[in-house]
């Protein structure tokens, strides 16, 4: 998108405010030569640049040291898309870009763009998956940079004293990764995975609710948003992480962390398959990218895994994975059948984990 190649992205510091504020200044002025009155002589103030650097939602992008995009990049929220609550695709957190700006000399370089793109990989590390952003209906470029981005118009908001403008959202999809089984991914779950976990789910139940008691309490695509949404919620350093397993576009089955004790550094990983992938290691696989992910990500110590003691594939996991059989759960869970069947529990401990090399 850039013909750049040596740029480096950045909070913006005191230091940077004359660079900024000239940048903001050299907008304002190509706005009235355009016609647009998005900026004007009120807004953006020096104050409000100030206010950003010290918030610490200002940021730069620079080019050969010097400052060529400033913007923010905010996860607060902007009140003022309340207006539309029901035009956004879901009430979850979401990333915010405000004034955007370029240098002068630096313009149609696509560097709007890869703040843009900067941004998103910003709110991918901090677990969000909604961008959000306003501008008015004359800001012509703005608005060639939201389509060409992949955004779309939800409605129309208003700031001071009536001023409209249109508001653009994007959802982001997580990191994919693959982990060990050819053309089998593995990302996060995001709330716009709902629809095809439950109609997945839903082709599936005769055989899923043998072992999964939530199966028949799954009724509509609704009740897998609310099974997501609090999980989707919670601030990434302290979430309890669901991921889809997927081959192409098609899902495969769920995987993820539950119980999760912070305090003890402890976590449980459950998982489901649909039939047709089950025998090919991939349940396996994925949860040995999860270990490796909790022991090393988040400091986990100890990590669960408790299996129905008739499901032979599912204990055949914990075991290849050299998980210890601690104990059974005399009829530790309730079928759906109405018979209550005993629990396996396996564990494994951060330091077992790695002292394997291998784990097949």
């Amino acid at each position: 998108m850039s013909d750049i190649d040596d740029l480096f992205f950045r909070k913006a510091e005191m230091a940077d405010f004359d660079p900024i504020w000239e940048i903001i200044q050299q907008a304002k002025a190509q706005m009235r030569q355009l016609g647009t009155f998005q900026w004007d002589a009120t807004y953006p103030l020096p104050d409000d640049i100030r206010r950003d650097i010290q918030e610490g939602v200002g940021y730069v992008m620079c080019v050969d040291k010097q400052v060529a995009v400033y913007g923010v990049i905010s996860f607060k929220g902007e009140p003022v898309y309340e207006q539309i609550a029901d035009s956004w695709s879901n009430a979850l957190p979401y990333v915010v870009v405000h004034r955007l700006a370029v240098a002068d000399g630096m313009k149609r370089r696509g560097l709007a763009g890869q703040f843009m793109l900067r941004a998103e990989a910003l709110s991918r590390r901090e677990g969000v998956y909604g961008f959000r952003v306003d501008t008015k209906a004359d800001n012509q470029y703005m608005l060639r940079l939201l389509e060409s981005l992949g955004f779309r118009l939800c409605g129309k908001v208003y700031y001071r004293n009536g001023n409209e403008r249109l508001a653009f959202e994007k959802i982001l999809y997580p990191e994919t990764h693959s982990f060990g089984v050819e053309g089998i991914t593995i990302r996060e779950a995001i709330y716009e995975d709902a629809q095809a976990i439950f109609e997945a789910i839903d082709r599936n139940r005769d055989d899923l609710r043998r072992w999964l008691p939530f199966v028949d309490g799954l009724k509509t695509v609704a009740d897998e948003q609310q099974f997501l949404h609090p999980i989707l919620a919670t601030p990434y350093e302290k979430r309890e992480p669901v991921f889809v397993l997927k081959h192409g576009t098609e899902l495969c089955g769920l995987i993820g962390f539950h119980f999760t004790d912070s305090a003890n550094h402890r976590t449980e990983i459950g998982y489901w398959l649909l039939p047709a992938y089950r025998g090919k290691g991939i349940v396996t696989h994925a949860v040995h990218f999860l270990c490796r992910w909790a022991f090393q990500e988040r400091g986990i110590n100890r990590i669960q895994i408790r299996c129905a003691v008739g499901n032979q594939p599912s204990n055949a996991i914990p075991r290849r994975l050299g998980f210890v059989l601690e104990g059974t759960e005399r009829q530790g869970e309730l079928l759906a059948s109405g018979e209550y069947t005993d629990i396996h529990v396996y564990g494994l401990l951060k330091e077992e984990f790695d002292k394997r090399s291998t784990f097949l």
